[in-house]
């Protein structure tokens, strides 16, 4: 069971990556934000990974790096675009149904196929999130999914959603076709250097690094970065990738322990952790049906943990 230790580990570094980035997002544009944390993130594995030994690649490492870089640049970019637009505590629960996607698609990728038990506990999280959406003006049972189809940012999530169920499959096959560092090294560096290069193509003079008043502005016409403001987002990326690393290093151990849809079901725990911060930090609404339908998720998750 070592890996629910790690899986559970990953759901809080996965509640603190989401929530950093909300308050990051804020004043640091999100392609600056995702290359300086995926760079800073494939540094420190790739220093890991020197001092733990290059592993020897498999023949679809290759395929599998592309294959995950290109499906996680697009559920970053919905990600952070719903962080900035919607309730942290509204938006990021719906990830929770990356669990159901993945029912199908680990058995298509991988033929990993939960018992009948597992199966109830990720149609547990699903109710969860029907809870979430719900409301006092809603009157018909559908109401709450159209809620979801409604707000943009709650949309988003859930393309994310069925994108991280496609890419999580293609992460455990990087996985296996070198170790639980390197691999992700990569693939880290790949999107860091993808959205290094968003950042530069889609940078104008009246978008920049960090907002027109902040204390540390931009200077000149030519967008030059002061050494201050370079500090200013170095630090904050660091931080962050430092976070992403642990959470790497632990799900990536966990997917060799135990089948996909298990461990990402346990790490969507950190959705109670994001909705209890979002509502008493963030101050955002409806406390009670949000923690209802966040903790209905978790209890899935426990019910997938006691009968595997």
């Amino acid at each position: 069971m070592f890996w629910v230790i790690l899986a559970i580990i990953g759901a809080c570094a996965n509640a603190a990556y989401y929530i950093i980035n909300k308050k990051l997002l804020q004043t640091i544009d999100a392609y600056v934000l995702a290359g300086g944390t995926f760079l800073s993130t494939a540094f420190f594995l790739i220093i890991l990974s020197l001092i733990w030994g290059i592993p020897s690649l498999g023949a679809l490492f290759i395929p599998a790096v592309l294959a995950t870089s290109f499906l996680n640049i697009l559920a970053t970019t919905l990600t952070f675009r719903a962080l900035k637009s919607s309730d942290i505590s509204l938006a990021i629960p719906m990830i929770s149904f990356t669990p159901l996607f993945l029912v199908g698609t680990a058995a298509l990728i991988l033929h990993e196929i939960p018992s009948a038990a597992g199966i109830a506990g990720i149609v547990i999280i699903v109710a969860g999130s029907y809870i979430l959406n719900t409301a006092e003006e809603h009157e018909h049972i559908t109401d709450p999914f159209r809620a979801m189809v409604k707000n943009p940012g709650v949309l988003s999530m859930l393309v994310v959603a069925f994108l991280y169920a496609v890419a999580i499959n293609f992460d455990k096959m990087v996985v296996q076709n070198s170790d639980t560092v390197f691999g992700s090294g990569i693939v880290c560096f790949v999107l860091g250097s993808a959205f290094t290069v968003l950042s530069i193509v889609f940078r104008h003079p009246e978008c920049p690094v960090v907002p027109a008043g902040h204390p540390i502005e931009t200077t000149g016409q030519e967008m030059k970065i002061s050494p201050g403001r370079w500090l200013y987002v170095l630090v904050p990326c660091l931080c962050v990738g430092s976070i992403l690393t642990i959470e790497s290093v632990t799900i990536n151990t966990a997917y060799t322990q135990q089948i996909v849809p298990y461990v990402i079901a346990i790490k969507r725990m950190s959705i109670l952790l994001i909705v209890l911060y979002g509502t008493f930090v963030f101050r955002e609404k409806e406390i009670v049906r949000r923690l209802s339908g966040a903790g209905l998720m978790v209890f899935g998750a426990v019910l997938i943990l006691l009968f595997p």
